[in-house]
């Protein structure tokens, strides 16, 4: 694997030069990297953590048996009746989420297998009637092929990756060059609803850059650049706060819409940060700052227990005290910020956030976290699940990730590891793994879906893994994780 990992080197002559010069403008500079470094710890990989990241990968091979047995080359596996879907457009979408996961844990056999598949998708077609996700594409299937070819480089995974990219390119053949969220593959033009949220048209760059930097079409990075530029200069009310809505037509963003770092917007505010990361443009640092003190001011809230939580604001400008499962990456962000940019107040913000999310899965009788928690203000706990479902999402694990790395407190470890258990508990099955209904709920009679989403290869069991691996596997200092999880070398 260290071997795969330290081949990366080689991507700096096949397309550093060709990055750097995209990128040498009067506004770009290299961020501190330096600043970017994982605290060496005397136990970092003792005993005990090479235990839990062997749980770690043998749950990873549980949970591909099951794809591979019942659903292999669909889109994802359902557990419970041992068969698959083809939700995503019948484009083998766990699968591609999954290939850098397998190549990291080393599951040698099964990364082969997949990797074959990969040859035989025809990303040009999709099952009659059935309009393919653009963002989600994007980020698992395009993401998906990017991060296995940081890993091992072979030609195969990049070619198939360009063949996703001109599929996905015809989605931003709009008067503004916003994509379409929904694509017709097998029409011959391009079209869509008229709105996009703003994590759909605002969570393509980091994936469509790296494309071209990798295979040298200048279009994909103009592309990307263009859609940033037209989310920046649409109509906005708060410096630093984006709409959650966009019209594709006229690059307007609706004015009914709240303001959130939960679903429609989250992983929008994480590529500011990451594109600065990854290519040194000022221009994204700078809006990332204005972002985190504009959700400082408006969207964190406390309880009378002082715990920390970021809402959303109503129509109105009120603070909504409910706080999604997904927005619990922010900490994880804000801390990888907060080193990045040497912003001490953020990583502050970030372990309460952080402490917030776990106390959501510690509260509950599985241990699992639920989808929504809401904070009452005159309540001792100050947090009530009202969306009891979990989903296997892995917002929660990836930001004790990144605290770990960023930290070294061992409490992260520890805290993952709680998790994990739970998991293992409460959620695995015969076939695979399943969301549960109720997290409130320890009877499993009913309360398992059947559903194991692709991101729980691609993020949830590949943050568990890197939360017990030593921290140079996959250093912050050379590698940005896009919103799924997938690895890609920073450009120095």
């Amino acid at each position: 694997m260290l071997g795969g990992l330290l081949g990366g080197l080689y991507l700096l002559s096949v397309y550093g030069a060709l990055g750097r010069t995209w990128t040498q403008q009067s506004n770009v500079h290299s961020p501190q990297q330096s600043n970017v470094h994982s605290p060496q710890q005397p136990n970092e990989h003792s005993p005990e953590q090479q235990r839990r990241q062997a749980a770690v990968r043998a749950a990873m091979k549980h949970a591909w048996r099951g794809y591979q047995t019942h659903a292999f080359g669909l889109d994802e596996l359902q557990p419970l009746t041992q068969s698959g879907n083809i939700r995503w457009g019948n484009w083998s979408i766990s699968l591609l989420d999954a290939l850098d996961s397998l190549k990291l844990m080393e599951l040698h056999t099964e990364y082969a297998e997949a990797k074959a598949h990969v040859r035989n998708i025809d990303f040009t077609r999709s099952p009659h009637g059935v309009a393919i996700s653009v963002f989600e594409m994007t980020i698992r299937a395009l993401g998906g092929l990017l991060g296995a070819y940081e890993l091992d480089h072979d030609p195969l995974l990049l070619q198939k990756a360009e063949e996703v990219g001109r599929t996905l390119a015809r989605a931003f053949d709009t008067p503004t060059g916003l994509p379409y969220s929904q694509l017709d593959v097998n029409s011959p033009k391009s079209s869509g609803a008229g709105m996009a949220s703003l994590a759909e048209a605002g969570t393509i760059q980091l994936e469509f850059k790296q494309l071209a930097q990798i295979s040298g079409k200048r279009e994909f990075w103009d592309m990307a650049e263009r859609v940033s530029d037209v989310l920046e200069a649409g109509n906005r009310t708060h410096a630093g706060l984006y709409p959650m809505y966009i019209s594709v037509l006229t690059g307007q963003y609706a004015k009914w819409t709240e303001y959130t770092v939960g679903a429609m917007a989250d992983s929008f505010y994480e590529y500011m940060l990451k594109q600065y990361i990854m290519h040194g443009d000022i221009k994204y640092r700078t809006r990332y700052i204005a972002s985190v003190d504009a959700v400082t001011s408006m969207l964190v809230g406390r309880t009378k227990s002082n715990l920390a939580f970021v809402g959303r604001t109503a129509n109105n400008g009120r603070l909504v005290r409910e706080m999604e499962h997904l927005a619990c990456f922010y900490p994880g962000l804000l801390a990888l910020g907060a080193q990045v940019l040497d912003r001490p107040q953020d990583l502050t913000l970030a372990e309460e956030l952080a402490h917030t999310c776990f106390v959501a899965y510690n509260m509950t009788a599985t241990g699992l976290g639920p989808e929504r928690v809401y904070f009452i203000e005159d309540s001792a706990l100050g947090i009530s699940a009202n969306d009891p479902r979990y989903m296997l999402r892995p917002e929660t694990i990836e930001s004790l990730f990144v605290l770990y790395r960023v930290t070294g407190d061992q409490k992260y470890q520890d805290w993952g590891w709680q998790i994990f258990e739970s998991i293992e508990r409460y959620a695995r099955v015969e076939h695979g793994y399943a969301a549960l209904v109720n997290v409130l709920q320890t009877n499993m009679t009913s309360n398992l879906e059947d559903s194991m989403e692709s991101f729980f290869l691609a993020e949830t069991l590949k943050y568990l893994y890197l939360l017990f691996s030593p921290s140079t596997v996959l250093p912050l200092d050379e590698y940005v994780f896009t919103t799924e999880a997938h690895p890609f070398r920073i450009i120095k």
